[in-house]
């Protein structure tokens, strides 16, 4: 009975720890604790923020190979502070047609100021390849992921009139494990 027992239970701890290790680097989202800001750089003056992120992180920075990001933004929360630009930015972006703008890594590197997602974002009927730099730090409560990179909209079929001709867009998540 013993010899069934000691490796059921060396098993069963291996399992365990294996899981662990694995789950210990996904991080949640700390709602309504982050921002989606973008900004014109070029051309109309144009600002806002997006709400409705839905993600999923799973990010180690001692084995990067093992980490992934996937994020959507809800297209219809766009917010200018001006209720004619917002009806305006969510025609421009097709958001009846296309309700979310996803990002989803498939290489995470480090890099000499942070890191880097590599990945495709889509906006409406477009996928592209895009780097993104960002910075984690870690706190007692989780940690923030802050980012900040730059598209062309019409790149990415938004051309609506007023459309400006490049946007920053810059992150700031909070997230606990």
């Amino acid at each position: 009975m013993k010899k069934i027992i000691y490796p059921a239970f060396i098993a069963t701890i291996i399992s365990t720890s294996a899981f662990t290790i694995v789950t210990g680097n996904n991080w949640t989202v700390k709602e309504d604790s982050y921002t989606v800001k973008f900004n014109s750089k070029k051309g109309k003056d144009f600002s806002g923020i997006f709400k409705g992120l839905k993600s999923s992180i799973q990010f180690d920075e001692a084995n990067l190979s093992t980490s992934k990001i996937s994020a959507s933004i809800d297209a219809n929360t766009v917010n200018t502070g001006n209720g004619m630009r917002n009806k305006h930015a969510r025609q421009g972006l097709g958001a009846d047609k296309f309700p979310n703008i996803k990002f989803e890594s498939v290489a995470i590197v480090k890099t000499s100021s942070g890191y880097e997602a590599n990945g495709k974002l889509t906006v409406k009927d477009v996928t592209k390849e895009i780097k993104l730099p960002f910075t984690f730090n870690k706190n007692a409560n989780g940690g923030v992921f802050v980012g900040k990179f730059q598209l062309i909209p019409s790149e990415y079929h938004v051309d609506k009139s007023g459309t400006p001709e490049l946007l920053e867009i810059e992150l700031n998540v909070e997230v606990t494990q």
